[in-house]
C-alpha cells in the first residue's frame, strides 16, 4: 500500500490586485496565504509519510518580482527531500510564461516533465509509471493527451496534464481532451489541473481535478486543498478531499422574505454569519453577503446602501472581529410595495419611476457612460484589469453597478417620497 497526492493550482505570490481600496481588507493576510498553504500541503504530505506528491501545473503564477518565489519553493521541496518524499510536476500556462524558471535548478526531488514530447517516468519499487507533459508555450492548443502512451501492463499508470478537458466555465481553454481521449490510454488515475473547482471527473478511471490549494478571490469560493489517494494491491481504495486554504471566501446568502423590520435582517444576516463560519472550521473568512426574497423593507435597503453596508460590517466585527472580512454587501430584493400601481399613475412621481425603470443597463446605450469609463480607464487603469476586485472593464460588472444604481434610487425615492 501506498499514498500519494495530487494539487494543482498553487499560484505562488499571486498578486491581489484591487485590494488596497478596500480599507478593512487584510491584504497581508490574503497575499501570503498561498504560500502558506502550501506549506500546509508540504506538513501533511510528511505526517502522512506519501510516497510522492503530484503538481499538475500553475504551481507559480508568471513572472516573479525576484528570486523570493524559487526560493521559497526550493525550501519546501528540501523539506519533503528530508523525508524521501519526490515531488513529480508538469508545467501549466501560467508556469510557461515565467522566465526567471529557468534560471534556477529544480531541487534535487524534484522533477518536471518534458514540454518537447509526452514523457513517462517509472517508480519500479511501487511498481508506478506517471505519465505527463509540461506546457512549452503558455498558449497550448493541442491535445497532449493524445501524445501519451498506453498503460504499462503489470503497473500502476497515473496521467499528469494540466487541460480545460472538454471545457469548464470561467476557464481559457488550454490542451483540450475528452473524457474519452483520457479513458483510451487505459490508466487508473489522472491528475489534472488548470481548473480551480475541485471536480471528481469520473471514477472508472479516477479523473481528478483537485482545484486550487488557496482561493484568492470571491470567484473562488468554498473549501481549497489538494486530494490524497491510498492505492493498495494496484488499485484506488480512496480517494480523499483534504483542506488546505488558511483563509476562505465564502458567498453567504440572507433570506428576507416578508420581513418588515431592520433588527430581524440583521438577526438572519447573524444566523448566517455564524453558520458559515461554523463550516469554516475556525479559519478566517472574506465574505459577500448577498440579500434576497420580497420584502417591505427591501426599498429602505436599497435607498441607504452605505448604511446597510456599515450595518453588516459593524455586525461582522462584533461577532468574529479580525477573523473576518466583508468583502461587499450585495441587495438583491425586490420591494412589497404595488411599484406597478404607481408606474401606471399618470403622475410626475410615476413617470420619472418609469424613466428610471426603463434605463438600459448596457454601458454603451447610456448616454455620457462610455465616457466616463474611458477617463477612468485613463485614471485607474487597475480598475479595468480582469484581476480587479471591480472589473470596470467587464460588461457583466458595468450592467451589475448601474442595476444597483438604480435599485438604489428607486428605493430613495419610495421611501423619501412617503410611497409607504
Amino acid at each position: 500500500m501506498f499514498k500519494f497526492i495530487h494539487a494543482a493550482d498553487v499560484h505562488l505570490d499571486s498578486p491581489l490586485r484591487g485590494l488596497s481600496r478596500y480599507e478593512s481588507a487584510p491584504v497581508e493576510s490574503i497575499r501570503n496565504a498561498c504560500r502558506r498553504a502550501f506549506e500546509n500541503l508540504v506538513e501533511f504530505a510528511i505526517t502522512e509519510k506519501v510516497a510522492f506528491v503530484l503538481l499538475a501545473g500553475d504551481f507559480y503564477d508568471g513572472d516573479w518580482k525576484d528570486y523570493s518565489t524559487g526560493i521559497f519553493l526550493s525550501k519546501q521541496m528540501g523539506r519533503l527531500g528530508q523525508h524521501n518524499i519526490a515531488v513529480f510536476a508538469v508545467a501549466g500556462n501560467h508556469d510557461a510564461t515565467n522566465r526567471m524558471t529557468k534560471a534556477l535548478d529544480s531541487p534535487a526531488n524534484m522533477r518536471i516533465l518534458s514540454e518537447r514530447k509526452a514523457e513517462k517516468i517509472k517508480l519500479d519499487d511501487l511498481a508506478v509509471v506517471i505519465h505527463g507533459r509540461s506546457f512549452g508555450p503558455q498558449h497550448v492548443d493541442e491535445n497532449l493527451a493524445a501524445t501519451f502512451d498506453t498503460a504499462e501492463k503489470g503497473m500502476f499508470n497515473i496521467g499528469l496534464l494540466h487541460t480545460s478537458l472538454d471545457g469548464r466555465e470561467g476557464h481559457a481553454v488550454y490542451a483540450p481532451c475528452t473524457v474519452n481521449d483520457l479513458r483510451s490510454k487505459g490508466y487508473q488515475y489522472w491528475a489534472l489541473g488548470h481548473v480551480h473547482q475541485q471536480e471528481f471527473v469520473f471514477e472508472d478511471p479516477w479523473i481528478v481535478f483537485p482545484g486550487c490549494i488557496q482561493g484568492r478571490h470571491i470567484r473562488e469560493a468554498g473549501s481549497k486543498g489538494c486530494v490524497l489517494v491510498t492505492v493498495e494491491d494496484d488499485a484506488i481504495c480512496q480517494v480523499e478531499k483534504i483542506p488546505l486554504d488558511v483563509l476562505r471566501w465564502v458567498q453567504c446568502s440572507v433570506e428576507v422574505t416578508d420581513v418588515v423590520e431592520m433588527r430581524e435582517v440583521l438577526e438572519r444576516t447573524r444566523k448566517a454569519i455564524e453558520k458559515e463560519r461554523t463550516s469554516a472550521e475556525g479559519r478566517p473568512l472574506a465574505m459577500r453577503i448577498r440579500f434576497e426574497g420580497g420584502s417591505r423593507i427591501s426599498d429602505e435597503m436599497a435607498a441607504y446602501p452605505e448604511r446597510l453596508e456599515q450595518q453588516i460590517n459593524a455586525l461582522g466585527a462584533e461577532i468574529a472581529g479580525d477573523d473576518l472580512w466583508i468583502e461587499r454587501v450585495e441587495n438583491a430584493t425586490s420591494g412589497k410595495l404595488d411599484l406597478d400601481s404607481i408606474l401606471a399613475e399618470d403622475t410626475a412621481f410615476g413617470k420619472l419611476l418609469k424613466e428610471i425603470q426603463a434605463k438600459p443597463g448596457n454601458s454603451e446605450e447610456i448616454d455620457g457612460l462610455e465616457g466616463v469609463l474611458a477617463d477612468l480607464r485613463q485614471k485607474m487603469p487597475e480598475a479595468f484589469s480582469p484581476d480587479s476586485v471591480l472589473n470596470l472593464g467587464d460588461e457583466q460588472t458595468v450592467q451589475r453597478l448601474v442595476e444597483e444604481a438604480k435599485h438604489m434610487l428607486v428605493g430613495r425615492l419610495l421611501t423619501v417620497g412617503g410611497a409607504k
